[in-house]
Order: structure tokens, then sequence, then C-alpha cells
């Protein structure tokens, strides 16, 4: 009883404190606004200001690591080592109540902090690469919609200015794409703003979707044909991925129809011959 009510004074002592660094931060932050020239606000303590820094160090990457994944909330990157800290004293407080030996409870509770520690950084760069692919696979639905278009009239940036917001009801993400390439546009000008877009999307149709309407940019050449030729390509390339992955799947099945099917079809076919021999011999004896 005593070891329980001491991890209950834990966590609440691990939630307050986590709060306080919160709310003292929004408080600086406001004082700073205020009274920009006045007299500086108060320190947090010692392990509040190893949080706060902690977080605004990696909140950055953390920010644009959750934007990969498809996740476009910027606040929730301040309460995502906070959450974590969370999870490990609640982890601690569990594994502290098991019935087990000492050092039993080390290990469930060292193994429990790695997983808390490396399991969400591994499902966001798995989403990340799912969104890669997604974004990818739907290109050239992209392409043909520009070309369409570019042939009637509207110049590269009016026309990714009008399918970030026709691309709402087919795909969010790329829709979030375009529109993130068309407001860079807009300030730090087209080029950096497609070479931004496949940093953020690492696929081979992405960078050749980016080097056409690059080069069409530098020497004028059209590009509403080679968009559309460049959809039709895509579209051939899936079609042989997916054939390879069929021709892969005869291959893949082979060992569970040997493992499910072939053993115990030996099996049945030898087991009368060993049980009939095994009762000649009984009867011998």
């Amino acid at each position: 009883m005593n070891i329980l009510v001491s991890m209950a004074l834990l966590m609440l002592a691990g939630v307050i404190l986590i709060f306080d660094v919160m709310r003292r931060q929004r408080r600086d932050k406001r004082m700073t606004r205020l009274f920009s020239q006045g007299k500086a606000p108060d320190k947090p303590s010692r392990f509040g200001s190893f949080i706060v820094k902690f977080g605004k160090q990696y909140r950055g990457e953390l920010e644009q690591k959750l934007r990969d994944a498809g996740i476009h909330s910027p606040g929730l990157a301040k309460y995502y080592f906070p959450f974590k800290f969370l999870l490990v004293f609640i982890l601690i407080a569990l594994v502290m109540l098991l019935d087990r030996s000492l050092l039993t409870k080390l290990m469930f509770g060292v193994s429990g902090a790695v997983a808390i520690i490396i399991i969400p950084d591994i499902i966001l760069d798995m989403r990340k690469r799912w969104i890669v692919r997604k974004v990818s696979r739907n290109l050239p639905y992209l392409l043909d919609m520009m070309a369409v278009c570019i042939q009637t009239g509207m110049t590269i940036e009016a026309s990714f200015a009008y399918l970030a917001k026709e691309l709402q009801g087919f795909d969010k993400d790329l829709c979030y794409q375009i529109k993130k390439t068309s407001d860079a546009g807009k300030l730090y000008g087209i080029e950096k703003a497609l070479t931004d877009l496949a940093e953020r999307l690492p696929s081979a149709e992405m960078s050749s979707f980016v080097l056409t309407i690059i080069q069409n940019i530098q020497y004028g050449s059209s590009v509403s044909n080679i968009l559309s030729s460049l959809a039709e390509d895509m579209r051939k390339i899936q079609i042989l991925n997916i054939e390879e992955k069929m021709g892969k799947l005869s291959a893949k099945m082979s060992i569970p129809l040997i493992l499910l099917i072939m053993f115990p079809i030996v099996i049945l076919i030898l087991a009368p011959g060993f049980m009939q021999f095994d009762f000649q011999m009984g009867g011998r004896l």
C-alpha cells in the first residue's frame, strides 16, 4: 500500500512539474512581448530548464518530422517529449507494482522505456515512407491535370495555385505538398520551391517531375506534352512493379505450401504404414 501511494505521488509530482514548466514558458513569452526592454522574468528550475531546452533544441526537427508524417499541427511538437516523460513515469509505477524479482522489474522497466523512446519515432518514419509512396503513386493524376491547366493558358505557378485547391478531395497529403510548394514559390521562386518539394518527397517519380518543370523554366520548352508523356511512363512503371510483385508471389507462396501442405501429406501417407509395422512387430513379440 505504501509503494502504491508513493508511486501515485511520484506520478502526480511529475505531471505537476511538466505543467509548471509549460506554464512558465507561456508566461515568459507573454512577459517578453509586453516588456521587451523590462526586467527579465524568473528562471524556471534546473530540471524544468533542461526539459524546455531539450524540447526547443529538437522542436524544429520534430515539427518537420511530424509534417513529413502527415501531421500538420505544429502545436503538437511541444507536447511530444513531455508525453514521453509521462509515459515513462507511468511505466515505472506499473513495474514497481509487479510481484516479481528485482531483476525482472529492471528488465521490464528498461525494455519498456526503450520502447517508449524508440517506437514513436519508428512509427513516424514508417508513416513518412508510406506518404512518399502514396504521393508518388498519385503523381500521374497530378501531371495530367497540370498538363490540362497549362494547355488552357495557365502558367506553372498559376497551375500549382489552382491544383492546391482542387486536390483537397482527392489526396490531402498531395494537396498539402502542392499548396506548400505554391506558397513557397511566391516567396522564394518556383525553382527553389520545387527543389524543396523533391527533398521532402525523395522518390524517383518526384525527382523526374521536378527536373522536367525546372528544365521547362530554364529553357522555355513546351511542357504540357512532356507532362502527359511523363505521366504515361509513370503508369507503365507502376504496372511493371505490380507485375514484378505478382511474379515474386509464386516463389514466396512456395514456403507456406511446403510447410503447411507437403509435410502433412507426407505424414498422412506414411503414418498408416508405420502403425501397421508397429502392430506386426508387437504381435510377433
